[in-house]
């Protein structure tokens, strides 16, 4: 498993998570997992019904909450954003953690945060959100 980044209060991110993840993700005092990567991606990636079950059966709160840049609206965003609403330690996953990224820079900036800042931030914690930008560029506040 891929050390989670932390972008900001309990909000983490990753890349693809797997079963045998969720023992130590939960042993970190994660509570709740967000799964931005749509099913069938790639052929070795786990299926979100799969995940949700072996999360949940470790009491995990599990959220599937799949992002295509491609289609990229504010239901994304807002799904993310309530889905975070509250304290919990959570971690948001996709191929390569850079997905979960867009959705903490989209919600923030929609909640008056700069975005140049927050995307400075999370470039400096790895993600590259330059091939993002285009599907990001119409949500920005």
């Amino acid at each position: 498993m891929n050390t989670p980044i932390s972008l900001g209060n309990n909000y983490f991110v990753a890349p693809q998570v797997i079963s045998d993840d969720l023992v130590e993700l939960k042993m970190l005092g994660f509570e709740r997992i967000i799964n931005n990567r749509p099913d069938q991606e790639a052929e070795d990636q786990p299926l979100s019904d799969d995940l949700k079950e072996a999360a949940e059966t470790l009491g995990f709160e599990y959220v599937h909450n799949p992002v295509d840049l491609k289609k990229l609206g504010e239901s994304q965003v807002s799904t993310q954003a309530t889905a975070i609403a509250d304290a919990k330690k959570t971690l948001a996953f996709c191929r390569t953690g850079t997905r979960s990224s867009v959705l903490w820079v989209l919600m923030n900036n929609a909640q008056g945060q700069n975005y140049n800042d927050l995307k400075a931030d999370v470039t400096a914690k790895g993600f590259d959100l330059s091939r993002c930008e285009p599907a990001m560029q119409p949500l920005i506040k």
